[in-house]
């Protein structure tokens, strides 16, 4: 019994979080925009990625630090110039050790080393530039974070209005259905009274039932766009969404704008000319390479036959100057690889940035010709829906023929939808060009 409540009490227990989790959310615009920045994967990602270039560049204080190394060693030997070697170092060299039979044929010795080793860098021109380059790279790679948000919130926003979109087709395919139906029922009373044939009424039906196959399509696409929403967002895709924010909120037309203004300050621009930076100073290390390097190190060394004896110690300090002279021509073709690798970089932002401009342009036209559909689209969904309120009164007194009512509905109904539509791709040409230009337009 007490096993079988106890299953019962977890069992309701799940079934309240999985209503909880079902349960409808309205979200703003606002409040989608800050969950994605929140839980999005990508901005995620790109965060994560920003860490790696910034642990990278810490490698670097390796140019200025000292690299210390602890050791300890035990070996066993009778290699005649080892042994002698660990006695002087463990300072137990007698005069009977220059024997030369005990010299070529030793007992075997054990040696016990502890070590502490220090290596300074002192002069490593070629490090210095790779740090400023790789500098320039963490920052590259946070301005490439900070675009992948921008990018990330017009998808957003695309989604966000896309289920607003998807939830007005589902209300204008039930205010068809439900036109349908009353035309239906019209039509067959019509029929008792001998106004209208068979066919009228099949007519009716028929459109009755492609409203109905409609409305589920409908139905799927707004589930689709929930789950495509709440996917962005970093939300279960099983969570409803409402959009707050409505379509016909429709802004003012853009026309004057300083467009170019923006391109420059942008944050995948900066990026390219941060990657160009680093190119740059990349070629300045490759040609340090030539120059002498300096580095300092020292060791203290404690020996003894003995686990952690410390009988005997020893320490040597120094400096150590390197000049790689002639390297196969290695070198050389380093810089020259450098050097063409920072003018395909440059190119790549000269065309990056003639692209944009276009696209900048093409944008901008792009408002002005999707303002003017909303107009067009609203002034002829007006007209036909006032055909069809004329036309369904005709009807009822007979005046009308059923296949003349059923286009004119239909007719109300496509124009709703582009009216619709047109304000969806009004709001999207707005969302694309704030993020060419990475201003709130609005």
């Amino acid at each position: 019994m007490r096993k079988t409540t106890y299953l019962l009490a977890i069992s309701l227990l799940l079934l309240g979080t999985f209503l909880k989790a079902q349960e409808k959310i309205d979200l703003s615009l606002k409040d989608a925009l800050q969950k994605a920045s929140e839980n999005n994967w990508q901005i995620n990602k790109a965060k994560e990625e920003g860490k790696a270039a910034k642990a990278e560049f810490r490698q670097t204080n390796s140019l200025f630090l000292p690299n210390l190394n602890f050791s300890h060693t035990g070996i066993s030997t009778t290699d005649p110039l080892a042994a002698f070697g660990f006695k002087l170092k463990q300072e137990i060299t007698t005069s009977a050790d220059f024997n030369p039979v005990l010299l070529n044929d030793p007992d075997r010795i054990q040696n016990f080393s502890t070590k502490m080793e220090v290596q300074q860098p002192l002069f490593n021109l070629d490090g210095l530039y790779q740090r400023k380059a790789a500098n320039a790279k963490r920052k590259a790679v946070d301005l490439t974070t900070e675009r992948t948000i921008h990018h990330t919130h017009f998808e957003v926003k695309k989604a966000y209005y896309r289920l607003e979109l998807a939830e007005e087709a589902v209300q204008v395919t039930q205010k068809a259905l439900k036109l349908a139906e009353s035309v239906l029922e019209l039509t067959q009373n019509n029929l008792k009274q001998g106004y209208v044939k068979d066919a009228d009424v099949l007519s009716a039906k028929v459109r009755v039932l492609d409203l109905q196959t409609q409305l589920e399509e409908m139905e799927s696409g707004r589930k689709q766009a929930n789950e495509y929403l709440a996917y962005l967002l970093g939300m279960n895709i099983s969570q409803e969404i409402s959009a707050s924010d409505r379509l016909d909120r429709k802004a003012p037309l853009l026309s004057s704008l300083n467009l170019g203004a923006g391109q420059a300050v942008r944050s995948d621009i900066l990026a390219y000319q941060k990657g160009i930076e680093a190119r740059k100073l990349m070629v300045k290390s490759e040609q340090m390479r030539f120059l002498p390097k300096l580095n300092a190190f020292g060791a203290y060394e404690w020996n003894d036959e003995q686990v952690m004896g410390s009988s005997a110690k020893n320490y040597m300090i120094g400096a150590r100057l390197s000049w790689n002279l002639f390297g196969g021509y290695k070198n050389i073709g380093k810089i020259q690889k450098a050097k063409a690798d920072l003018q395909i970089a440059r190119l790549d932002l000269a065309e990056y940035m003639a692209r944009n401009q276009m696209e900048i342009e093409a944008a901008q036209r792009n408002i002005s010709i999707s303002y003017h559909k909303i107009e067009s689209s609203q002034l002829t969904k007006e007209q036909a829906e006032e055909a069809l309120r004329i036309r369904t009164n005709r009807y009822k007194q007979g005046l009308e023929k059923t296949t003349d009512l059923l286009n004119s509905e239909t007719l109300v109904m496509q124009k709703n939808m582009q009216y619709i539509q047109s304000l969806y791709q009004y709001h999207v040409a707005i969302f694309y060009l704030e993020l060419l230009l990475e201003k709130d337009l609005h």
